[in-house]
């Protein structure tokens, strides 16, 4: 190694307070060390600074240090084998010899250890690396602001803060030089900006990347924040920079120009055209022109906005002078402050095909809905966890073989309810970040919450006197599945398909069970509505007159008519007698009067009184039956017809009272026949849900273990997909509930949300389909409730209530917002999701599947859901005319885009990307909601979103197809997607693509160059 003796000499030899420990220390001498005069140790005093450890042969320094040990490549080791007591060592990494030390105490010796183990630059930098990717992780936001030279890193984030921009610049380049090889030459420019007495220059942004470009118009624009602190005194250099070596990223300054931001306020139209200057002062020709926009801003603060001089004109170009208005601004609005955090946002300029200028804000944010919803649904699955353990202790005197099914039932539900609870535990303690990283989509912890969840924005302004602003809203999140579940035996898809036919009963949507639940539930609103009957019957009877109890007695018989019809489906009295047989032991009989009395049990308040003689109808004629017979409380049938005489009894005696009856005689004659027959009818609903519940626990128990698990599973998907449902549906509400025939659309068809699926047909990729199939179809159960806030100033942040069944998701609105609508529609808001998924694999093991793998379950999802997008837009298009529905610049008519998705639905074509494009734009066109999904919703997801956002600007707003490929590519590798690859994997923000992989991709899914290289896959 090469030093400077006489510097490292000063640098031991300072003042203590430089030092991190100073201190007696034993060095050995001799077997290989630096000390070789004596065998043993010597006694030296030791200063340590930073990496380098100083030995002087005394305290007093006032000779030369007799050494220096550099501590890096190195690890330090206790050691016990040495005569010395205390002793330790530095071990160096490929080195023969090390250096042996003791200390005059333990004590001495820990504290000694402890610091020169973090004494290496290694140990400092992976100190620094560890926090400042805990820092990126819980902020969003890479605290370090590295400038890099000569190495192309463009995807580093810049400052994130939740502040308003003020200020925006555009750039472009003009008659720059050409290269050594006689070529245009491939640019970008950097900002940077420093503000007198500051002397450190602050670099606030960069364009993309031009490429063989003499005369480059920089597309993406550079803002300049409050945090800035610009004035006009402010002085701003533009760094052109020439990319040298493209596969290395190396890149080398051009030249740069100066200015202070007076000069740019008070040049004409705030257009200041620069020439590029050497760093020695010298003009390598060609001119950097600056165009500087102010943006509208409600009340900026002082000293944050440029003060031009009174001479000075204080027009600034109209062509943007709204834009802010339209724009996020989560410091201004408290409705994305409560629900979103963590903003990125990157702004683009380009001339349509009629020369105006078309203003592009992407905008991406964090839902604060991850961690929220999923902690609900706990409680939720929780709640219903507890109902069900006190429908099993209902069911009592089983015999032995039922009653241990049921045991095991408890015990495996006891287990489920624990990993919930313990599940909701973290979610109340936790502190992190906003969103789960890719990395973390097998963590156990977080398994319910969805993977890299983002609301993507994308909002235009058209600077014209026809122009409109738009914005177009779509959600971003890895596949809905069980991640840490792995996929060795498929996804759900295939788990249920494959459940034996007596346990399909279980699960299946049209099994018995839900069937089953669905009656239970018609019954228990019957029976709510004919207590509520019974009971007017006894205040009719105690304060009114005779006339008001036999109307009150009409309606009864109604309702109770209800009840009865209710209980005739075939699967209450079979489900009853199973329920009934079970109570029976398996060896000998018990005493009919025995079975009876525990039937019973709950009518015995009173005595049913039945008429004598009862008659029915054969089909031929009224034949009489038996009264006994008729009145057995040991059938379905007998319980029912008990509640008919029970009502017959209290008619009779209504009507045997005279017209002036006293309200004493009133109510002599019905509160008992009334207490009769609220008993019986308690009897029987009692009877109905217990009789459920044994069939349940039956069914359940027949296959316990594989029932739990696509329990379990089948919870973790559905939690993952209603929160990203949930995220875009009220932004959806937010954006579009002004317009007109929107909220009418939503209370008579529903809303549609359309989820995009890149996932491929091959390996796991496989089984997160199955996953993300039945989780989006399980959306079919979710309602949503629109309510107006009654505190102004309350929390819009949306409840979950429900079952798993039927689960209700109440969503409040400011009275702002719901002022928007007439009150008549708005009255009793509610609204049903129509999910529909079109899936088509992108990468290179779907090349693989369609040569040897099976492409079924992408052609069997297309087609059924084709076939539901079908039906939506048939009512569509028949309940609203061409004014409700939304505007747009397109020629081609929702007819042609339905017919074109068909057809190519059908068509069985490698790789077609069409119908995943026409359903998207077919959704938004009848205001829908729009998902994408891949893997973690990072590299391919990013391809996805950025195609789809031109083609919209193409579509929508007139972009020239000549700019197309040249924004789609600015967006790739400039664009917020680059931020978002940077927050999931923290140390690299290239997409985790390889060349060879890419050849399988589309060419329009494939990313420009320098923005991808190998590595783990996320």
């Amino acid at each position: 190694m090469r030093f400077n003796s006489k510097e490292l000499i000063n640098v031991a030899i300072q003042p203590a307070k430089f030092f991190t420990k100073e201190g007696p220390l034993y060095i050995r001498n001799g077997n290989g060390g630096w000390l070789r005069k004596s065998e043993g140790y010597q006694e030296k005093w030791c200063r340590l600074r930073g990496n380098l450890l100083f030995y002087f042969k005394g305290r007093d320094l006032l000779s030369d240090p007799q050494g220096v040990i550099v501590l890096e490549q190195c690890f330090i080791q206790e050691e016990y084998r040495e005569i010395q007591p205390h002793a330790f060592c530095v071990v160096f990494v490929g080195e023969e010899h090390n250096q042996y030390f003791a200390a005059h105490s333990t004590d001495q010796r820990d504290e000694w250890v402890a610091l020169l183990q973090q004494a290496s630059y290694e140990s400092l930098r992976g100190q620094l690396k560890s926090l400042r990717g805990q820092l990126i992780a819980r902020t969003g936001r890479d605290p370090i602001n590295e400038q890099r030279h000569g190495i192309l890193d463009l995807g580093d984030p810049m400052d994130l803060q939740q502040v308003e921009p003020m200020l925006e610049m555009s750039l472009a380049c003009s008659d720059l030089p050409k290269t050594v090889s006689g070529k245009a030459p491939s640019t970008f420019i950097t900002i940077s900006v420093v503000t007198p007495p500051e002397t450190e220059w602050t670099k606030c942004g960069q364009t993309e990347i031009i490429d063989s470009n003499s005369d480059p118009f920089y597309l993406m624009t550079v803002v300049f924040e409050a945090s800035s602190r610009v004035s006009v005194i402010t002085r701003l250099r533009a760094t052109l920079y020439e990319i040298r070596e493209k596969p290395n990223g190396a890149v080398m300054p051009m030249g740069s120009a100066l200015c202070s931001f007076r000069d740019i306020v008070t040049s004409p139209e705030n257009r200041l055209e620069l020439t590029i200057m050497s760093a020695d002062g010298r003009s390598i020709g060609g001119t950097i022109t600056l165009f500087l926009w102010e943006l509208d801003l409600p009340a900026p603060p002082k000293n944050t906005t440029i003060q031009k001089e009174k001479s000075v004109t204080n027009s600034i170009p109209r062509q943007t002078s709204t834009r802010k208005k339209k724009a996020l601004s989560l410091t201004q609005d408290s409705f994305y402050k409560a629900l979103y955090c963590c903003p990125i946002s990157k702004t683009y300029r380009y001339p349509n095909t009629d020369g105006a200028i078309v203003v592009v804000q992407e905008i991406m944010v964090e839902s604060k809905l991850s961690f929220n919803l999923p902690q609900q649904l706990m409680m939720l699955y929780l709640q219903e966890e507890k109902n069900w353990f006190e429908e099993l202790d209902r069911l009592a005197n089983l015999n032995e073989e039922y009653e241990a099914a049921r045991k095991e039932v408890i015990a495996e539900h006891v287990k489920l309810n624990a990993t919930y609870r313990a599940t909701l535990e973290f979610f109340k303690n936790y502190r992190g970040a906003q969103f789960k990283r890719s990395m973390d989509k097998t963590d156990k912890q977080l398994e319910f919450v969805p993977t890299n969840l983002h609301l993507q924005m994308l909002k235009v302004e058209e600077n014209m006197a026809d122009g409109r602003d738009a914005s177009y809203d779509i959600v971003t999140f890895g596949a809905p599945a069980a991640h840490p579940h792995k996929f060795r035996h498929g996804g759900l898809l295939k788990l249920l398909h494959n459940t034996p036919e007596e346990q399909q009963n279980a699960i299946r949507p049209r099994s018995q069970v839900p069937s089953a639940k669905d009656a239970s539930g018609q019954l228990n609103t019957i029976k709510e509505i004919v207590e509520q009957q019974l009971d007017k019957v006894v205040t009719a009877a105690k304060d009114y007159s005779l006339d008001a109890v036999k109307c009150v007695l009409l309606v009864l018989n109604e309702k109770l008519q209800e009840f009865l019809i209710t209980c005739d489906t075939a699967y209450f009295e079979t489900t009853y007698t199973s329920y009934k047989s079970a109570l029976e032991p398996k060896r000998g009989a018990i005493n009919g009067s025995e079975t009876s009395s525990i039937l019973s049990a709950e009518s015995t308040h009173s005595k049913i009184v039945t008429p004598e003689d009862k008659w029915t109808f054969d089909g031929v004629g009224f034949v009489k039956i038996d009264a006994e017979e008729r009145g057995k409380p040991g059938t379905w049938q007998g319980m029912k017809h008990q509640i008919e005489d029970c009502f017959e009894v209290l008619q009779q005696s209504v009507e045997m009272l005279p017209h002036n009856a006293t309200a004493t005689e009133r109510c002599h004659a019905t509160v008992s026949s009334v207490q009769t027959l609220r008993d019986a009818v308690n009897h029987l609903h009692t009877q109905a849900r217990i009789s459920i519940s044994f069939t349940r626990m039956k069914e359940e128990h027949s296959n316990l273990a594989f029932n739990m698990a696509l329990k379990y599973r089948r919870d973790v998907a559905f939690s993952q997909a209603l929160t990203a449902a949930t995220c875009g549906v009220i932004a959806k509400l937010r954006q579009c509930i002004d317009q007109k025939g929107f909220v009418r659309q939503l209370r008579t068809i529903g809303m549609i949300v359309h989820f995009e699926s890149l996932l491929s047909t091959y390996g796991e990729e496989m089984g997160m389909l199955e996953d993300m199939t039945v989780a989006i179809n399980d959306l079919n159960k979710v309602t949503f409730h629109v309510r107006e806030m009654s505190n102004p100033e309350g929390d819009p942040t949306p409840t979950v209530t429900g079952d798993r069944s039927k689960v209700i998701v109440n969503v409040p609105l400011s009275s702002a917002m719901c002022s928007k609508v007439s009150a008549e529609l708005f009255h009793n808001f509610q609204f049903k999701v129509v999910p529909i998924i079109f899936s088509v694999g992108l990468n290179e093991e779907q090349t693989l599947a369609e040569l040897i793998g099976d492409t079924s379950i992408q052609e069997n999802t297309n087609r059924e859901n084709m076939s539901k997008l079908q039906k939506y837009y048939d009512l569509f298009v028949h309940e609203f005319s061409p004014d409700d529905r939304p505007k747009s610049q397109s020629p081609v008519t929702l007819d042609i885009l339905v017919s074109s998705l068909a057809h190519h639905v059908q068509l069985k074509s490698h790789k077609n990307m069409e119908i995943l494009q026409i359903s998207s734009e077919l959704t938004r066109r009848m205001n829908g909601v729009r998902f994408t999904s891949c893997k973690s919703a990072k590299d391919r997801t990013a391809m996805s979103v950025t195609l789809e956002q031109c083609s919209l600007l193409q579509k929508e707003h007139q972009m020239d197809p000549k700019i197309f490929q040249h924004l789609l590519d600015t967006m790739r590798s400039d664009g917020i997607r680059r931020d978002n690859v940077r927050k999931n994997l923290v140390h690299t923000n290239k997409y985790a693509f390889s060349k060879m992989q890419l050849r399988a991709f589309p060419k329009l899914y494939r990313p420009p160059d320098r923005t991808f290289g190998k590595q783990a896959a996320s």
